[in-house]
C-alpha cells in the first residue's frame, strides 16, 4: 500500500473498493504459464508485440498530460512540508518515466533480437469505400483469412487502453480551458477543478501498480519452479531477463512515490476544508472523477492478458 499513515488515502481506497477485479487484472492464467516457463516464443511475441503498441500510446498520453500541468508562476520555495509543489513533482515522475519506457522498449527489441521473438503486429488498412452504401472499414468477418488474423492480433485490453484509458489523460483541464475560452462573457480565467491532474496521476499510477502487483505474483510463482530457464518454452527471456526489470525494488520505488504524491496532495485538499460537511462534500466530488476511469483501466488491464 502506499498510504503510511491513518489518514484516509485515495488510492488505498481504490484498491480496496475494487479488490476482486484488481486481482482479476493482476492474476491470469498467461502470467502463471510464463512464470512456469510454458508460454512459447509465439505467444510471448504476441503479447510483447501489443505491450510495445501500449508503450508508444503511453509515451503520448504522458506528453498530454505534461502540457496540461499549470507550473507556479512565482519562485516562493518549497511547497508545504518543505517539498516541491505537486505540479513540479508530478512532472518530474512523468519525465523519469518517459526514459524508463523508451529504455524498455529498447529492451524490447534487444531481447526479442537474441531470443529470436516476433514483436510485430499488423494493421488493418482502411478499405475506402466506393459508394455510401458501402462501409469504409470492413468487418473483421469479411476480410481476407491473412487481414482478419492481423485484426485479432490486438488485444482487446490494448485497444481499450488506446481508446479510453489514454485518450482520455489530461481531458479535465483541456475541457476546463475550453470551457474558460468560449463560455459567453467570460475572461477566459475559469478556475480549473480541484487537482485538475488527478485523473491521469491516477491512470499512470494505476497502471504501473497493475504492471508491478502482476509481474510481481508471476516471479513468487516462478521462485517455486524447478527446471533451469534455458529449458523455458520461450527459451529463458521471460523468467530470465524481463521478470527481473519488472519487479526491482527500483521500479516497486517508482510506483509508490505517484501513490505518494497523490495521497498527499488529496490529504492536503481535504485538510483545508472547514467542516466535516465539506469534506465529505469534497472528497465525494474526487471520487466521482476517478471511479469510474478506475474500474476501466482496470478491465483494459484484465483484458491485456491473452488467453492461452
Amino acid at each position: 500500500m502506499t498510504a503510511t499513515s491513518d489518514a484516509w488515502s485515495l488510492t488505498g481506497h481504490l484498491l480496496s473498493t475494487q479488490a476482486e477485479l484488481f486481482k482479476s487484472a493482476t492474476q491470469h492464467p498467461f502470467l502463471l504459464a510464463g512464470a512456469e516457463g510454458r508460454l512459447s516464443k509465439i505467444d510471448l511475441g504476441r503479447w510483447l508485440a501489443n505491450d510495445r503498441l501500449y508503450i508508444h500510446s503511453y509515451l503520448r498520453a504522458a506528453a498530454r498530460l505534461l502540457a496540461s500541468l499549470e507550473f507556479p508562476r512565482h519562485v516562493s520555495g518549497p511547497g508545504a512540508k518543505g517539498k516541491e509543489p505537486y505540479e513540479t513533482r508530478l512532472a518530474d515522475w512523468l519525465i523519469e518515466a518517459l526514459v524508463a519506457i523508451r529504455r524498455e522498449e529498447r529492451l524490447f527489441l534487444d531481447v526479442a533480437a537474441r531470443y529470436g521473438l516476433g514483436i510485430e503486429v499488423a494493421e488493418v488498412i482502411p478499405v475506402p469505400a466506393p459508394t455510401l452504401d458501402v462501409p469504409p472499414v470492413l468487418p473483421v468477418a469479411q476480410l481476407p483469412v491473412h487481414a482478419a488474423a492481423a485484426a485479432a492480433a490486438k488485444v482487446p485490453g490494448l485497444k481499450l487502453m488506446e481508446e479510453v484509458v489514454f485518450a482520455s489523460v489530461a481531458s479535465t483541464s483541456s475541457a476546463a480551458a475550453v470551457t474558460s475560452a468560449t463560455a459567453p462573457g467570460s475572461s477566459g480565467t475559469a478556475p480549473l477543478p480541484l487537482l485538475p491532474w488527478l485523473e491521469g496521476a491516477v491512470t499512470f499510477w494505476g497502471t504501473e501498480r497493475c504492471y508491478l502487483e502482476a509481474w510481481t505474483w508471476a516471479r513468487d510463482h516462478a521462485e517455486t519452479v524447478g527446471r533451469d530457464v534455458a529449458d523455458d518454452a520461450d527459451g529463458g527471456a521471460l523468467r530470465k531477463e524481463f521478470i527481473p526489470n519488472w519487479t526491482n525494488s527500483g521500479f516497486r520505488d517508482f510506483v509508490d512515490r505517484l501513490g505518494r504524491l497523490i495521497d498527499e496532495a488529496v490529504g492536503e485538499v481535504l485538510g483545508k476544508t472547514k467542516s466535516a460537511e465539506e469534506k465529505e462534500r469534497v472528497k465525494a466530488e474526487l471520487l466521482g472523477r476517478v471511479e469510474g476511469p478506475w474500474m476501466t483501466l482496470l478491465e483494459a488491464e484484465k483484458q491485456f492478458w491473452p488467453d492461452i
